[in-house]
């Protein structure tokens, strides 16, 4: 691990393409500023491991999810998709 010490306004650039600046500090915190392209995805650690692992979970599809799928795509023509979305949001877990 590299360990580099800023000062407030002091910078830190990556990859020729992302710049990070101190803005503030105390005993307790440090405010980051962060500049990178728009294809660069930006994350505080504890909502990319969250990301991550709605990631993984939604790859769980069985046969079972597929056939409920199925069975809610051929509901009668009088119920709406509406309703549809609602039958399939109610049976993701949280």
């Amino acid at each position: 691990m590299l360990v580099l010490a800023r000062k407030i306004g002091e910078k830190i650039i990556l990859n020729d393409n992302i710049e990070v600046i101190v803005l503030d500090a105390n005993q307790n915190t440090v405010k980051l500023g962060i500049n990178a392209p728009k294809n660069v995805s930006v994350y505080r650690e504890e909502l990319y491991r969250e990301i991550k692992q709605s990631n993984i979970i939604s790859q769980n599809v069985t046969e079972n999810s597929i056939n409920e799928l199925a069975q809610l795509l051929k509901a009668p023509n009088n119920t709406s998709t509406d309703a549809i979305v609602q039958k399939l949001t109610n049976k993701i877990p949280d």
